[in-house]
């Protein structure tokens, strides 16, 4: 009978290699195929899908590589590729694996450093130098509630306002209010 001797190491690296490489199902216009699925992945751990759909499920991933593409400066671009770079750095600093190959709860760790780091550092809130994570999380909080899906389906959305209503009661059921009622 004829037996084959493996080390821990190398089964590791084999069990790596079979893992599948996840599939955006939409083309990029800024980001390369890498950066946005780890985009994709952030936005997913920032927004997971629950009761209600999440990010991915109403497109926000499509909708940040829109906005950094066509909205920010190329130095605000910059800015946003070097933040996808320290994801990665931090993802092989915590679990030795990129962010993509990570199971969410080590996803949401590397988010949590990401998002400490970016309480420590000095910025304008209202300038172009915010730090990453703060600048993605805005994005994702920005493509979600501005989608057509969310406002039209998950809100009660009141495209034209009347008069301001003030500390109305949701009732069991209902859908938050954004706008007015008549």
């Amino acid at each position: 009978m004829l037996g084959i001797a493996i080390s821990s190491p190398v089964l590791v690296s084999i069990l790596d290699g079979c893992v599948p490489q996840k599939e955006l199902g939409w083309i990029p216009e800024f980001f390369n195929e890498d950066q946005a699925i780890i985009v994709a992945d952030i936005c997913d751990i920032i927004l997971p899908k629950t009761t209600t759909p999440g990010a991915l499920d109403v497109g926000v991933d499509v909708f940040v590589d829109h906005i950094v593409g066509s909205c920010l400066s190329s130095d605000e671009q910059a800015s946003f590729s070097d933040g996808l770079i320290e994801v990665e750095a931090e993802s092989n600093k915590l679990e030795g694996k990129n962010f993509a190959s990570l199971s969410s709860e080590s996803k949401a760790k590397v988010l949590q450093i990401l998002e400490q780091k970016s309480f420590t550092r000095e910025y304008d809130p209202h300038a172009s130098n915010k730090p990453f994570f703060t600048k993605i999380k805005e994005l994702t909080l920005l493509g979600y509630f501005t989608s057509e899906e969310i406002m039209t389906k998950q809100l009660d959305y009141v495209p034209i306002p009347a008069r301001l209503e003030g500390c109305n009661e949701l009732k069991e059921g209902q859908k938050l209010i954004v706008g007015n009622h008549v």
